[in-house]
């Protein structure tokens, strides 16, 4: 008599849609051409993070329908579940709920114009951030996700940032502008249970000569890092330093994304240094870099072969400053108990 084949674990399962999902949505995404393009990345990118979201859950025993209903909870009410248990960072969950917000008006609804830099912007921290929490949750699965992707543009373009004031500075005489900054507001706000409705959006700016200032879109970009692709060309042997500095408003050299190579000048702080800075011992330090996503991401840390068989760990000042806002919104926090 045949075996049975043993069922996969329920969590397992769900990942292994989720990663589908996500370079489906990738692949969508970087498609010369093609009608219904951005509405069904956005579909295809609010599935993975739905099912991620779920598959994190399950795995931690907790559970994913809704109360007194076979149907299970909404992809925004799941990753809002997984940012007030700890699992993904704040920064995380407002680059997805953004996403969710736009697919879910894409279903219902017709979506206003998103600027490509706009879309840039969610689609390259989605993916981003998407590799680090399935690092982070099951380690040894995202082995199999491809480490290249190539999507080119020959325009101009700007940020996310720049995108996102100009459309602002048109809410009052542009229907479609100001509904696009509604469903990105709508994201960053929810809070756990129902979306910030137009009629609520429309009571915060009743009144106000400015905007940004009223909304959480706005403290998004202030503590949001921007990004921008783009191609270097170069004669053969030749390699590209790029520098960034800071741009004036009207400035199109808006900031790069750079892949630094001066350990002493981009990563100052040694292990010790940085538990003195933040009054803690090396060990929480290396614990909580650990747990915070910043060991193994370049933008945080880097780790300096200083023999054949001696390392250390060297921090950046984006590591610091996560850090001290993780201590001052937690001041009890305790990494080894995460």
């Amino acid at each position: 008599m045949a075996k049975t084949k043993r069922q996969r674990r329920k969590y397992l399962r769900f990942l292994d849609k989720s990663k589908e999902s996500a370079e489906c949505a990738i692949d969508n995404f970087n498609r010369a051409k093609g009608p219904f393009r951005t509405e069904a990345t956005l579909m295809l990118l609010g599935v993975a993070w739905e099912l991620l979201a779920k598959a994190i859950l399950i795995q931690m025993k907790k559970p994913i329908k809704k109360a007194n209903s076979e149907d299970t909870i909404s992809a925004e009410v799941a990753v809002s579940r997984l940012l007030s248990e700890k699992k993904i960072e704040k920064h995380h969950s407002d680059i997805v709920q953004q996403i969710i917000s736009l697919r879910n008006a894409s279903v219902h609804d017709v979506l206003p114009d998103i600027p490509i830099e706009v879309q840039h912007h969610l689609m390259y921290y989605a993916c981003k951030f998407y590799r680090e929490v399935v690092t982070k949750h099951f380690k040894g699965h995202a082995s199999d996700l491809s480490q290249h992707y190539l999507s080119l543009s020959f325009d101009e373009m700007t940020t996310y940032a720049d995108k996102v004031h100009k459309t602002v500075s048109k809410v009052r005489k542009n229907d479609s502008a100001k509904k696009l900054v509604w469903l990105l507001e709508r994201g960053i706000a929810f809070d756990g249970r129902k979306y910030l409705t137009q009629k609520q959006f429309d009571a915060k700016l009743k009144g106000k000569s400015r905007t940004l200032p009223y909304l959480e879109l706005g403290m998004h970009m202030k503590e949001s890092d921007m990004v921008r692709i783009i191609p270097v060309e170069a004669p053969k042997n030749y390699t590209a330093d790029l520098t960034l500095r800071k741009g004036s408003p009207n400035d199109s050299s808006l900031p790069v994304v750079v892949k630094r190579t001066d350990p002493e000048k981009d990563y100052p702080y040694l292990t010790s240094e940085l538990a003195n800075i933040i009054g803690k011992s090396t060990q929480f330090v290396a614990k909580a870099a650990a747990d915070l996503g910043l060991k193994g991401n370049d933008k945080f840390h880097q780790t300096i072969r200083t023999s054949r068989s001696g390392k250390i760990q060297r921090y950046s000042e984006a590591a610091k400053s996560r850090l001290q806002q993780k201590l001052k919104k937690d001041p009890a926090y305790n990494p080894y108990q995460s």
